[in-house]
């Protein structure tokens, strides 16, 4: 077995475990409804699981992808491969200018009074930030597998 095939394994692997982690988020949200100490509870195991699971997920999958492009396997003149690049630094950037920052405040009102119109507005930050961030990474996805140009 190749070097470049356990590179790739590993590559796909780490994109299962943040892309599958983060399309749950929603989902954990959704069940915890606005009883506070379950809503809290859920917000901060989002958290979790976004800074110790998927976080250092996709930066297994940045690694892996650029070893596979200095082994030769890819070149990063290919247009499908910039673009994701291009797409990977603006969704990290996203991530931790509005996101990480979007969710501790949605957090924080949460703790204060989860049925409050600042929680809501907290809440619809956040989710919006996440459909965005999740939106992108699919693309990545796509290009990735399709290699369309």
């Amino acid at each position: 077995m190749s070097l470049v095939l356990v590179l790739k394994l590993i590559h796909v692997l780490a994109a299962i475990v943040a892309v599958g982690a983060n399309v749950t988020y929603a989902f954990w949200l959704r069940a915890a409804g606005r009883e506070q100490a379950r809503l809290v509870f859920v917000i901060e195991t989002v958290r979790r699981l976004d800074s110790r699971v998927a976080n250092p997920a996709y930066g297994v999958l940045l690694v892996t992808g650029l070893l596979m492009v200095v082994s030769g396997q890819y070149d990063l003149r290919s247009g499908w491969l910039a673009a994701a690049l291009v797409l990977y630094v603006a969704v990290a950037l996203l991530g931790i200018i509005l996101f990480a920052p979007a969710v501790r405040r949605q957090l924080a009102e949460a703790e204060r009074d989860p049925t409050t119109p600042a929680y809501e507005a907290a809440a619809r930050r956040s989710s919006r930030l996440g459909v965005l961030t999740t939106a992108i990474v699919l693309v990545i996805v796509a290009l990735m597998v399709l290699k369309p140009f």
